[in-house]
C-alpha cells in the first residue's frame, strides 16, 4: 500500500511540473484551464502548495 501511494504522488507531482511547462510554453488546452484555471491562479493555488511538499 505504501508504494502504491508513494506512486501517487510522484504521478501528482508530475503532472503540476507538466503543467507548468505547457501554461509557460502556451500549450495549455481548454481542459488545464477549467481545471487548474489561468497562469496566474496556477501557480499561486497549485504550483505553490506542490513545491512547497517537496523535499
Amino acid at each position: 500500500m505504501t508504494v502504491y501511494r508513494l506512486e501517487q504522488v510522484a504521478d501528482y507531482l508530475c503532472t503540476i511540473e507538466l503543467a507548468l511547462v505547457k501554461y509557460e510554453a502556451k500549450e495549455n488546452g481548454e481542459t488545464y484551464n477549467k481545471f487548474f484555471g489561468g497562469i496566474g491562479p496556477f501557480k499561486r493555488n497549485w504550483l505553490k502548495q506542490a513545491r512547497n511538499k517537496r523535499i
